[in-house]
């Protein structure tokens, strides 16, 4: 828990498209008048007077080190099972591999329940208790709904998760083990994600989706932390799997929070990547166009970031921001995909569902068009862990020697290759 206190910096609530204004503390979560996602701006001008790099760094090693610019008002209110500060691994086997000097993995699977969601849910949680909500809800295709059921039981808050037929069981299970209440509905994500906000405006219940302003919050953390691990430079590249838009829309306000109080020099290049088998944002970038349209018929291995209609959440101002970076999108296949997941933990013991090795999958791509220089400084998000979907994996891995004893053993191990010795 954290043990100091400060003065409130949240300014407004402002809609990212027509810049309405709103109160921070109010019951909304997008815009009323265009439907665009909002975000939380703080008086940064006092924030830059009144923070400090070595501040920082005495503090939790957690999101909360980060308290004054994030929007829960009271720290008694904080919801935390010590998520964030994951670690930023400097890549030797995969650079050598790719050829790149500077090549940094966020690996976001050592979050509590495995995954980013993680950060968003631990700030939409605690404010979520701080407005006295009876309860929170998500729609989700598995990483978010376990991060939920954990964090609200944590808070001990009734939670209501929607999910769709294709999650992974194996999420299923993370979910259902913390009792929320959990509704399988045999619609597409984009449905699910409408009935919450359905829920949210009808019943007093808390929303924490994919592009709330308090989950972006939560997930801006990733770019802070990433700046404190380089000792207060800034990467050139990050490479982040993008579904709704939420994740590498959160991680862009963080540098550029940073980057306006002073903490860091410049900005980074976002690069957005999808699977082939659902890439609404990267086609809508390849064609120059400002909003993404629905993706028909998405099927991919990578269940995490196969949101088909992203305009419902932040496909647009993920294009946007692309723009604004000077970033780019791109698709890789599936085979791309599963080729990264065995490289990651071949290489260097990492073991990411198919979603997070998609950043890989993309780097790898970017090489070999030329499109990224190989001197230059790239962080890889991984998102969440493999072992929360295993069933895309498990063909294509070799089988266990099968021995029935120790005897067999020992004659086998006598004949055995040991041409690595």
């Amino acid at each position: 828990m954290v043990k100091y206190l400060r003065r409130t910096y949240i300014q407004k609530l402002s809609c990212s498209e027509c810049r309405q204004v709103f109160n921070p503390d109010i019951w909304i979560f997008r815009c009323p008048h265009c439907n665009a996602p909002l975000e939380i701006i703080y008086d940064y001008d006092s924030l830059r007077e009144k923070i400090s790099k070595l501040q920082f760094q005495q503090r939790v090693n957690n999101i909360w080190r980060y308290l004054e610019l994030l929007p829960v008002k009271n720290p008694s209110n904080i919801i935390s099972l010590n998520e964030g500060w994951t670690p930023l691994i400097k890549s030797q086997n995969l650079s050598s591999i790719l050829k790149v000097k500077n090549l940094y993995l966020k690996d976001e699977t050592r979050n509590p329940t495995w995954s980013f969601k993680d950060r968003g849910t631990s700030v939409g949680v605690s404010k979520a208790l701080e407005l006295k909500a009876k309860a929170v809800c998500c729609a989700s295709t598995g990483n978010m709904g376990a991060s939920m059921a954990a964090y609200s039981a944590k808070a001990k808050m009734h939670c209501i998760i929607l999910i769709s037929k294709n999650t992974p069981i194996e999420k299923i299970v993370q979910i259902l083990i913390h009792e929320p209440t959990v509704f399988l509905i045999e619609e597409p994500y984009p449905k699910l994600y409408k009935l919450v906000y359905w829920l949210s405006k009808n019943y007093p219940i808390y929303p924490i989706q994919s592009d709330t302003p308090q989950r972006i919050e939560g997930q801006k953390t990733i770019a802070y932390e990433i700046c404190e691990q380089l000792d207060w430079q800034q990467p050139d590249y990050v490479i982040v799997p993008t579904s709704s838009g939420g994740n590498i829309s959160a991680i862009w306000k963080g540098f550029k929070e940073f980057y306006q109080l002073g903490l860091i020099k410049r900005l980074p290049k976002m690069i957005c990547v999808q699977s082939e088998g659902c890439a609404p944002i990267v086609e809508a970038f390849l064609k120059g166009e400002s909003t993404p349209k629905p993706w028909p018929n998405s099927n991919t291995i990578a269940h995490s970031i196969s949101n088909p209609n992203p305009n419902l959440a932040s496909g647009k101002r993920v294009l946007k921001l692309l723009r604004e970076s000077e970033g780019l999108a791109l698709a890789v296949s599936d085979d791309e995909i599963l080729n990264a997941q065995k490289m990651l933990a071949s290489k260097e013991g990492i073991f990411a569902e198919p979603a997070s090795a998609a950043s890989i999958a993309a780097l790898k791509k970017l090489i070999d068009m030329g499109a990224v220089d190989r001197d230059e400084r790239i962080v890889c998000i991984i998102t969440g862990s493999g072992l929360k979907d295993t069933k895309s994996i498990v063909n294509t891995l070799t089988s266990p020697l099968k021995v029935k004893n120790a005897i067999q053993f020992k004659t086998l191990i006598q004949k055995f290759n040991f041409n690595f010795l």
